[in-house]
């Protein structure tokens, strides 16, 4: 798996956790009393499709819901060969926190595409308040993240300013 993509799974994850709904129908799971869900809740129901969205629940054939083991282990192996490698743009975070935007303008259009990519994938469309979630996890700042993603032209606001996707690089 593609560092990127492991690193846009845990922010995901991350995202998920901090949700009430996601994370009660989550400890089902987890707690083996997947059967006790009920499915047809409204809330329930999107819990569990955005958690296999994420790639961490998936269906069995029975239709019982499973934590997608291989995926954790992936996420794992990919966030300790990124912390052993503090070189290129990583040199300006500190664990998952940026801690310092880069004033040169070529390392500050990578630490973006990397905090973009981390937070949003190709063809999803974001709320506000999604995006903010993801992008809290690297910085305390959200709206100034998000400005600078907009002003970068890394991300499209729709004209109400209700949602975000990937604009053109």
């Amino acid at each position: 798996m593609a560092e990127n993509s492991t690193t846009g799974t845990w922010i995901q994850v991350a995202a998920g956790l901090k949700n009430p709904q996601m994370r009660t129908v989550l400890g089902q799971v987890l707690a083996g009393q997947a059967q006790e869900i009920d499915a047809q809740a409204k809330a329930n129901a999107k819990a569990l499709q955005r958690w296999a969205g994420i790639g961490l629940l998936a269906q069995d054939a029975d239709g019982s819901w499973q934590v997608n083991e291989q995926l954790l282990a992936d996420t794992l192996a990919s966030a300790g060969a990124a912390k052993a490698d503090r070189s290129g743009i990583l040199r300006f975070f500190d664990g998952p926190k940026l801690h310092t935007l880069p004033a040169k303008p070529a390392d500050r259009r990578e630490v973006l595409l990397y905090l973009r990519d981390a937070v949003i994938a190709e063809g999803q469309v974001l709320r506000e308040e999604q995006l903010n979630e993801r992008l809290g996890v690297f910085h305390p700042d959200t709206a100034l993240i998000r400005r600078y993603l907009v002003d970068h032209g890394l991300l499209s606001r729709a004209a109400d300013g209700s949602s975000y996707r990937i604009g053109s690089d």
